[in-house]
């Protein structure tokens, strides 16, 4: 009797052996997950005559793989988030480890609604510009992070649209397009959210008779006027790791900055000739307290800057 008791037990005892192990299996499982925050942000455009720019995601991929916290195609108008302001992008689960690259799929024919074109500018006459006549295309960015299990990482993505657009020199419909495929991975870059600075303050100008003021952000060092100066496809300070426009009352910032050593110069922006566009003027000289060539940016830190325009350097 007990020999029949036992040999009953046995099949039960194995039932629940195999789901303690199957338990402990699926928790190492969830131990290894590490979860990426995505969110997307902009530079500045340097057309006055440019209401929005749209671009159209249709996937968004981690070292090569589909980014499962991207659920939906999305239809950003990417002038609306500046100065630190952000989209989001998803919230996705993914293995813990180290990471290499972010990629774009963007879709150029159709928005999120269905309606064409899906990548466009927007001029203040409400003409929609359409970047490029191709399918799709795809922007990569290059960034080592780590994810760790059981916690959320923020990444943003910074698209910059001053290295992203230009001139077509078409109709009167169709003025913009993409730069090429080659240089539009120049336009975006990545950065851990928590990793990153802000470089802020104020620029006064009673001096130069100038429509627009643009603040570029270089890695320290890396500056050079003759290069920086000299545009390809009417883009220039192509080497900026970022950018910002100065306000009306003389507030910029930039933000987004890894914890390094950044130098900050300033260029000023006038239609010249009458013809809707702005043209460069020169680079500003400035007085201020702190070394705008030596500064030092820290993570989750604000670098504040109080400037003085008292001259320009055509």
């Amino acid at each position: 009797m007990n020999r029949s008791k036992f040999q009953w037990l046995l099949p039960v005892f194995a039932l629940l052996t195999f789901g303690i192990i199957s338990c402990s299996k699926d928790q190492d499982t969830d131990q290894d997950k590490a979860r990426l925050q995505m969110e997307i942000t902009d530079g500045p455009c340097d057309d006055p005559n440019v209401k929005a720019v749209y671009v159209t995601i249709a996937e968004v991929k981690v070292d090569g793989q589909t980014f499962s916290g991207f659920t939906t195609k999305k239809t950003i108008n990417l002038l609306a988030y500046q100065k630190g302001e952000v989209a989001a992008l998803g919230l996705g689960e993914l293995e813990a480890g180290a990471y290499q690259n972010i990629t774009l799929v963007l879709d150029a024919q159709t928005d999120a609604q269905g309606n064409a074109p899906g990548c466009y500018v927007e001029t203040f006459d409400n003409v929609k510009h359409a970047l490029t006549s191709n399918a799709t295309m795809t922007i990569t960015t290059a960034k080592d992070f780590t994810l760790s299990a059981g916690s959320t990482t923020q990444l943003v993505l910074d698209f910059d649209l001053r290295k992203a657009v230009q001139y077509s020199g078409g109709s009167a419909s169709d003025q913009f397009d993409f730069v090429t495929s080659a240089n539009l991975q120049t336009a975006l870059r990545a950065v851990v959210k928590t990793q990153s600075g802000h470089v802020q303050g104020t620029c006064q100008n009673a001096i130069v008779n100038t429509d627009k003021i643009v603040a570029f952000v270089y890695k320290k060092g890396t500056f050079n006027r003759n290069v920086e100066l000299s545009s390809e496809n009417g883009i220039a300070f192509k080497n900026a790791v970022a950018s910002a426009s100065v306000e009306a009352n003389g507030s910029f910032k930039v933000a987004y900055l890894e914890s390094g050593d950044y130098e900050v110069h300033f260029a000023a922006y006038k239609d010249l000739n009458s013809d809707g566009k702005l043209d460069f003027q020169g680079t500003l000289i400035l007085n201020s307290l702190l070394d705008l060539e030596d500064l030092q940016v820290g993570a989750n830190a604000e670098v504040q800057l109080s400037l003085t325009v008292i001259g320009i350097l055509p």
